[in-house]
């Protein structure tokens, strides 16, 4: 599904990745540990094409990641970043935006599972907690029901319960990637593989 080869990528002189090489299978869950600084949501980047390493190259799902096939693989990809300030007022107006207002079933089933009343999906993020808008934003983008699915930080504004939720709904998604950059040890403790760096 998705293989890096031989990957070197230097920043400011810096090696952010030397030789790095990493294989992941269709349906299995990579964790990228490691902390702050070192890499983890550039590796993320470079697997959708946003950062280009200096050697090496990126396969997703049989595919050179290059410029003739950066569309097609980014179509495939689900991107859940940890920077979560949007330029919407709920989460009924994101989904909206990502034009997957129909869907809002499946919203709300994934929020439910994340332990999150429907309603919650009308409410102004301002009004609620960073961890409920970090897991309505979760459950908007795993409704677009895409291959792949990056996660940046996602368990950063989570409780341990809301973590241990969150785990269970990742589990239960059938033949999904899953690719996340974080340092939680329950969440890293879930993942099939884990990659320090």
């Amino acid at each position: 599904m998705i293989k890096c080869k031989n990957i070197y990528l230097d920043f400011e002189g810096k090696p952010v990745f030397s030789d790095l090489n990493i294989e992941v299978t269709k349906g299995a869950h990579l964790c990228i540990g490691g902390v702050s600084g070192k890499g983890k949501s550039t590796f993320l980047k470079l697997l959708q094409g946003y950062v280009v390493p200096d050697s090496g190259s990126v396969e997703i799902s049989g595919k050179a990641l290059n410029y003739s096939n950066i569309k097609s693989i980014r179509k495939s990809i689900t991107w859940i970043p940890q920077d979560i300030n949007l330029p919407v007022e709920n989460g009924y107006e994101l989904a909206k935006m990502m034009n997957i207002e129909a869907d809002i079933g499946n919203i709300e089933s994934f929020m439910e599972q994340l332990g999150l009343e429907a309603d919650m999906l009308y409410r102004g993020f301002s009004k609620i907690s960073g961890g409920q808008k970090q897991r309505i934003i979760i459950s908007i983008c795993l409704a677009l029901d895409k291959d792949i699915v990056l996660m940046d930080e996602p368990t950063a504004s989570l409780d341990d319960a809301s973590v241990r939720l969150l785990i269970k709904t990742i589990k239960q998604l059938k033949g999904k990637t899953i690719i996340s950059a974080s340092h939680n040890h329950l969440w890293m403790q879930a993942a099939d593989q884990i990659l320090e760096i």
